[in-house]
């Protein structure tokens, strides 16, 4: 078996995977009232998630357009990869939507309003986005897989 391996690609795919990862440490911290310190961590997080997802576009836009890296995937499971790489798309775009309001929001009101009565809805949007991570790694596994190693 050979993997058709791309480095951009691939360090996206290590950024994504690592996502769900870090988001769960810097809800620990917290929940354990270190707010300098996952407010930090989600800053740093937010950047690195659309610098990594800028450098996919790029790519991709560069080799020909959404579906170019999809038909790699051996033929009979092409229409699956489509399908998978919808959903994906659909629910990475609105994860990073809330999550990119929910890091300016907090940050303009960090001292003022957080914690505090923002708090609650803060932490309902940073569960939405935690799952939407959660989700983004597990579909983007599948498109990896399928486009590179099967």
């Amino acid at each position: 078996m050979s993997l058709r391996l791309d480095p951009v690609v691939t360090a996206t795919y290590v950024v994504t995977l690592a996502a769900p990862i870090a988001a769960y440490v810097s809800i620990r911290l917290a929940r354990a009232r270190a707010h300098d310190r996952h407010r930090l961590v989600q800053a740093v997080l937010v950047v690195m998630g659309w610098l990594a997802v800028m450098s996919l576009e790029l790519r991709i836009r560069f080799a020909g357009g959404s579906g170019v890296f999809v038909e790699r995937a051996p033929p009979e499971l092409i229409g699956w990869a489509h399908r998978l790489l919808a959903i994906h798309i659909a629910v990475a775009v609105t994860t990073y939507a809330v999550w990119s309001w929910l890091a300016v929001a907090s940050w303009r009101r960090y001292g003022a309003q957080l914690p505090g009565r923002f708090s609650r809805r803060h932490r309902q949007l940073g569960t939405l986005v935690f799952g939407g991570l959660c989700f983004t790694a597990a579909s983007a596994t599948g498109i990896f897989a399928i486009a590179f190693v099967l």
